[in-house]
């Protein structure tokens, strides 16, 4: 075993992707390869990316035009959180809590929370393997 593939894995990671769909798919890449890193089963990853997605879509529509998404990834052993975060063209920008996105959204994750201040949004994820330590 080489010294980078001891866990333990613990820390976090951050992304800036731009606020275009295309960009996503990357978001989605870098969730599932830190979820497998947290030691996450096959279907809490897939959990995990289809979550990471309809976040992002939510997020979306409020952002900015040029903006970036940031989004940040904390480890941890059998558990990983992810924040996206958008800046918005107004205050008090807000997606729909009761659509079919914010459904799959919450089914899928073991936690869902949404921050906001003036101009800004983030959606937070948590997906747990089930069983892990909280």
């Amino acid at each position: 075993m080489s010294e980078f593939d001891q866990s333990p894995v613990a820390g976090t990671v951050e992304v800036r992707v731009p606020t275009d769909v295309a960009f996503l798919a990357t978001l989605r890449l870098v969730a599932a390869s830190l979820g497998a890193r947290c030691e996450l089963t096959v279907d809490d990853i897939e959990d995990l990316r289809l979550a990471v997605d309809e976040a992002c879509s939510l997020l979306l529509p409020l952002a900015v035009a040029d903006s970036v998404i940031e989004a940040s990834f904390e480890l941890a052993p059998g558990s990983l959180v992810v924040t996206a975060a958008i800046t918005t063209g107004t205050p008090a920008a807000t997606f729909d809590r009761g659509g079919f996105a914010w459904t799959v959204l919450t089914a899928l994750a073991s936690e869902v929370d949404v921050t906001s201040g003036e101009r800004r949004v983030a959606i937070t994820v948590t997906k747990r393997r089930e069983g892990a330590a909280r």
